[in-house]
């Protein structure tokens, strides 16, 4: 028991001396804190230099028009480059839009790839129409945004948009004949003949034909469902379904349905025809007129089939490349301006533009695509035009023959008399913003031309074919007289004080239909100084006998003096 007790005593002593060494260190321990430094990490940015090229901005849609027509779709397009110092990343296309933007959508934030240094990139927005598409222009507001602040400014394309011209698809007319018999009896077969056709203004895509029977009345034609990609405005089709009535048939009558559709589903008209046993039948057929080409189609639906000059327009001998044409029809101002009525419209001004089109592009041999045509034209689109025919002339280098025709309102300055040309988006107390007719023949003229040759059916006294935009103080106002420069000349509808009037029964103004007809006669074989005598003659004879006399004239600039009247339009 005693050496267990020493034991545990030396042992007790161990432990307490250890207990004492380590409380007497830790009583002499330096606690150090370390100094608190900071750090300042900036991050090295390289900005891109982004580029939207104005003349790479375009409009691009599926019919070629260039109008956002009612139901397509089209393209904004435009060329994004980056000549900065790095990349453009986190890039965001951005568009907004004013206007008559009803039933248009795009999509108004799209996310762009990475443009490196150097490079350039083609942008897409994709932009769609519905039913709900009115008559009008749509202005797209473009921007590239960049996370930094490194975008580009707002870029402006203006687009015309057009309403939705629906078809109607309807059965026309039917007969039923038999070289069989005269009558319609069982077990001898018969035709029924329809005419099926769109009876309206608009294409009608993708129409179906569906005959319905009665059970023991069967069509041994095998053409029961018939399919059209295609019916263009007054477009017709012969359907001859030759039938025959069962023994076991036991009513008198025989009703046939004829249901008709087409892409939409909403602009057809199905048919319900009743025979009946022992009616009588022809014998022939109902002969049917072959429809026309699709292009004398279309024209139909633009024009008006009631003027001699609309139709059998003559083909020039050749073709002109130097020329260029640009042409305004003027016509419906009510719906672009509120509190007009429509008798402030010009009547057939926008026929007037798209005849004149179809003359200088077959007659005069003007090309296709140098001719721009405007129809309803806002100021920013005339303005956007003329620069065109400029820049045309220009590439020209002294050799191009320009064209401008327009048809529409025109109205001077009470205070000064300078004559103005007014788009359909202008007032007529807001004549400022309208477009002088001093800048215009100043636009056309800017650089060198061959021959520069304007037509204008419009008066700029006050007066109008309907109703003027504006009461003026004084009734009639003479317009302002100014020389021209340039090889121009210039053929007026009417002369001072008087009013260019319409020839209702043409569905021209009278000084284009004139034109028209000269041209047409002539096949563009005529000088200019016989074009004058003729219109001057012509006009001035017709509208002196409803009361309104208009004497058109020809102006020349001092250039072409000595060598217009020997022009020839061809």
């Amino acid at each position: 028991m005693q050496p267990i007790e020493n034991f545990m005593k030396k042992t007790g002593l161990i432990v307490g001396y250890w207990f004492m060494v380590i409380n007497l260190y830790s009583q002499n321990t330096v606690e150090g804190i370390s100094p608190v430094y900071q750090f300042s990490i900036s991050k090295e940015i390289k900005p891109p230099v982004l580029n939207m090229d104005a003349t790479s901005i375009t409009f691009i849609d599926q019919n070629g028009n260039h109008a956002i027509d009612a139901n397509e779709n089209c393209t904004l397009k435009f060329s994004l480059g980056n000549t900065g110092y790095g990349d453009g990343i986190g890039l965001t296309a951005r568009v907004s839009v004013s206007g008559t933007s009803n039933g248009v959508s795009f999509s108004q934030s799209t996310p762009l790839p990475i443009i490196k240094i150097g490079e350039t990139k083609a942008v897409e927005i994709p932009v769609k129409s519905d039913l709900n598409t009115i008559d009008g222009s749509v202005t797209f507001t473009l921007q590239v945004d960049e996370p930094n602040g490194f975008g580009v400014s707002p870029q402006q394309i203006e687009v015309q948009t057009r309403k939705f011209i629906s078809p109607m698809i309807e059965i026309a007319d039917y007969s039923i004949t038999s070289q069989m018999s005269g009558n319609l009896r069982k077990k001898l077969p018969f035709d029924l003949q329809v005419l099926v056709q769109n009876t309206q203004y608009g294409a009608a895509e993708d129409v179906q034909v569906f005959l319905g029977l009665p059970p023991e009345v069967i069509c041994i034609s095998s053409n029961t469902s018939i399919h059209y990609d295609k019916l263009n405005a007054g477009e017709k089709k012969d359907i001859v379904y030759t039938l025959i009535v069962s023994d076991n048939y036991v009513s008198q009558t025989i009703p046939v349905h004829i249901k008709i559709s087409e892409k939409y589903g909403k602009f057809s008209k199905d048919k319900d025809i009743s025979l009946t046993l022992n009616q009588s039948m022809a014998v022939n057929k109902l002969v049917v007129e072959a429809d026309k080409k699709q292009e004398q189609t279309a024209q139909i639906i633009i024009g008006s089939l009631s003027s001699d000059v609309d139709k059998a327009i003559p083909q020039g001998p050749s073709t002109h490349p130097e020329r260029y044409a640009l042409i305004i029809g003027n016509e419906d101002y009510s719906s672009f301006q509120s509190g007009l009525s429509t008798e402030s419209n010009v009547d057939f001004a926008a026929n007037d533009a798209r005849i004149f089109r179809d003359y200088i592009e077959q007659t005069l041999g003007v090309p296709k695509t140098q001719i721009k045509l405007l129809t309803n034209a806002t100021a920013g689109q005339i303005n956007q035009s003329l620069a065109w025919i400029a820049q045309n002339a220009k590439v020209e280098n002294g050799n191009a023959e320009l064209l401008f025709y327009y048809s529409g309102h025109g109205l001077p300055d009470e205070n000064s008399h300078e004559p103005y040309l007014i788009p359909v988006d202008v007032s007529g107390t807001n004549i400022q913003q309208a477009i002088r007719l001093s800048a215009v023949y100043q636009k056309l003229s800017e650089f060198p031309s061959k021959r520069i040759t304007v037509f204008l059916d419009a008066c700029f006294s006050g007066g109008a074919r309907n109703q003027s935009l504006i009461a003026m103080k004084s009734v009639k106002v003479k317009p302002a007289e100014f020389e021209l420069s340039g090889n121009m000349v210039v053929f007026s509808s009417s002369s001072g004080e008087e009013t260019s009037n319409v020839y209702r029964e043409k569905q021209h103004g009278f000084f284009t239909y004139f034109l028209l007809k000269e041209l047409q006669s002539t096949k563009g074989d005529i000088t200019y100084k016989q074009l004058a005598d003729y219109l001057r003659d012509k006009v001035l004879r017709g509208t002196s006998l409803i009361s309104k006399p208009q004497t058109p004239m020809a102006l020349y600039s001092e250039s072409a003096r000595d060598q217009w009247e020997n022009w020839k339009m061809e």
